[in-house]
């Protein structure tokens, strides 16, 4: 019994030296700015399959180089990621003759768009604090269209309407005088 158990162990870590499992590979490069030719920090680089599924990622470091590893064997995209800049993608195929992959210097085009015209329009608040009181113009208020003043009231801050007696209160103080 003790020989056949021997023997096992023996034919056991024979097998896990047999197998020669592949080793993955590696993809490495530096973004840069096409037009000012500095380094990138912080871009996105995704590694996915063919099927358009993320196998790994990553991000450049300050000096814009980065770095992947354990990317399977096979056809891969990489691709760059970066705000205000356009997507950059590329194909790569890592297998046993071409495990470390140095995709060298991308450059990086930034993606601009032009905004239409802006139009600024100023307007005065709808509230003006003075000294002896507080002035609410509910002119130019959308939410107070069809409304009654008791429901304008109840729309003003720290006032509050009572619906079944009318009492108009400021911070639960009902001695106050409302003007319209």
């Amino acid at each position: 019994m003790k020989k056949l158990l021997i023997m096992l162990i023996i034919f056991m870590s024979f097998s896990s030296f047999g197998k020669n499992l592949p080793k993955p590979g590696v993809v490495s490069g530096k973004v840069i700015d096409k037009i000012t030719h500095e380094p990138l920090p912080y871009v996105n680089i995704i590694i996915k399959d063919a099927r358009q599924k993320i196998i790994t990622g990553g991000i450049t470091n300050e000096a814009g180089k980065f770095t992947l590893r354990n990317i399977p064997f096979g056809k891969n995209i990489l691709e760059v990621q970066f705000i205000d800049y356009k997507i950059f993608t590329k194909v790569i195929n890592i297998n046993k003759q071409n495990k470390n992959i140095k995709i060298g210097t991308i450059s990086l085009e930034e993606n601009s768009t032009t905004l239409d015209e802006v139009e600024v329009r100023a307007e005065t608040s709808t509230v003006t604090q003075k000294i002896d009181r507080k002035v609410i113009n509910v002119g130019k208020d959308l939410t107070s269209a069809g409304a009654t003043a008791s429901e304008l009231l109840n729309n003003v801050q720290s006032v509050s309407v009572d619906s079944q007696t009318g009492n108009i209160s400021l911070r639960g103080n009902e001695n106050i005088k409302v003007l319209v």
